[in-house]
């Protein structure tokens, strides 16, 4: 019988409806899904995410709107929005406009690769667009993280009013640790062989200052509505036309400068600390001056910000030097994902508590215009030390002069600190 003509009759032998045989491997379905977002030169992606955290007394729930199509050319458009407000960032190649809707305000500069400026802080209306254009590359690497995945049963879902016939693969994170577990199932079309829909389960937890750890449950669901890859989009995405009511300003009022002023560090040395209401998760709230008769060091930090991740180690040496000493450490957090935090506390052995600037008010009491933003509080509650992007040297010989006890500070460890920009490795 002739080859062709056994295919024709394996293909009418299957009972009517029925489907080719899902792929065997689930995790090279992921490899073959992870590797089309890689290979993509344009693309035009929109997602819908709805976030819930909760413990046994609190709940928290959070939705965000994502919008990302970018051409091959350098043309591109972001869009976010959140409870925290909303952004939209455009470019047609060669003018970025950066606007947002709540103030009626917009910005126009001349376009460049990295919009926004890599480690530069951002406001609350634009870490929602920064979401928005890392949307591609965490779909590129979806089998990067996956952990033994598995099959479960195919499923027909509806997204954006439309049947889709999906493979449905579940993993755990390859990154997870015994203290942090994050599971994944992802909804996979199975004719395009692209993401349709996501849902991660995570337990966490939150350090209190008592280094105390209070567990913290998280779901999130994201849909992706449209999933375009390779496809030409229409020149009037990447055009911005102001509304009537928007006014074209040099910078937005509340803003964050991408170099530090400073005239901000020289007000601050030497004047008592602002204020801090430090709301642990547990449903306390720790100001900064009980603290006082210890020296605090508080950094001002994010997972995102490059500059502030290759301080920790660093920080981590320091901080096994200077704690039994006496000295308070904390932090404080510039994210938006908490999950992303209490996972990177555990992953780097953070053993200082963080805290969630959620609404932005303990940078701005101390008027911070960028991170990683370094504070030391002496113990008179007084500001010793307060510099943008500052290095390990300089916060050891901070430290140092505080009090007797820390006077061998400054030199330890010294030789590890300048091998590299910021001071460590």
């Amino acid at each position: 019988m002739p080859f062709p003509f056994l295919l024709l009759f394996a293909a009418l032998a299957l009972p009517h409806g029925a489907q080719a045989a899902p792929p065997k491997d689930a995790l090279a379905l992921l490899n073959e899904v992870s590797q089309r977002y890689a290979d993509a030169k344009s693309y035009h992606l929109e997602a819908v995410e709805e976030k819930t955290e909760s413990n046994e007394l609190t709940r928290r729930w959070d939705k965000r709107l994502l919008t990302a199509i970018v051409e091959s050319d350098g043309r591109y458009r972001y869009e976010g929005v959140s409870g925290f407000g909303s952004a939209t960032l455009v470019s047609d190649g060669s003018t970025h406009w950066d606007y947002h809707p709540v103030d009626h305000l917009y910005t126009a500069q001349p376009a460049s690769p990295n919009d926004p400026a890599p480690g530069q802080i951002l406001t609350a209306e634009e870490v929602t667009t920064s979401n928005a254009k890392s949307l591609m590359n965490q779909l590129a690497h979806e089998a990067d993280r996956a952990k033994s995945p598995a099959f479960l049963p195919n499923e027909t879902i509806t997204v954006n009013g439309k049947s889709v016939d999906c493979y449905v693969v579940h993993y755990l994170d390859d990154s997870q640790h015994s203290d942090i577990r994050f599971e994944w199932t992802l909804w996979i079309d199975k004719s395009r062989k692209v993401i349709v829909k996501t849902f991660k389960r995570g337990e966490t937890y939150v350090l209190t200052m008592a280094q105390g750890r209070l567990p913290r449950h998280s779901e999130t669901a994201v849909t992706y509505p449209v999933v375009e890859l390779d496809q030409k989009e229409p020149a009037s995405s990447f055009s911005f036309v102001a509304p009537a009511d928007a006014k074209l300003v040099p910078e937005f009022p509340n803003s964050f400068a991408k170099k530090p002023e400073p005239a901000t560090a020289v007000d601050l040395v030497g004047k008592p600390a602002p204020e801090l209401q430090l709301a642990a998760s547990d449903g306390r709230v720790i100001q900064l001056s009980s603290f006082r008769g210890k020296p605090v060091f508080v950094e001002f930090w994010a997972t995102w910000c490059g500059p502030c991740v290759d301080l920790m180690p660093g920080l981590t040496r320091l901080y096994a030097e200077t704690a039994d000493k006496g000295l308070v450490w904390l932090s404080i957090d510039s994210d938006e994902d908490a999950d992303a935090v209490a996972a990177f506390m555990s992953r780097e052995h953070v053993a200082w508590p963080n805290y969630h600037d959620q609404y932005g008010l303990c940078g701005k009491a101390f008027h911070r215009n960028g991170i990683p933003l370094g504070v030391l509080v002496d113990a008179n509650g007084k500001v010793a030390f307060y510099k943008v992007g500052y290095k390990i040297p300089d916060l050891r010989a901070a430290i140092a002069k505080l009090a007797p006890e820390f006077s061998s500070v400054t030199s330890a460890n010294l030789g590890a600190a300048n091998s590299s920009p910021n001071g460590i490795r």
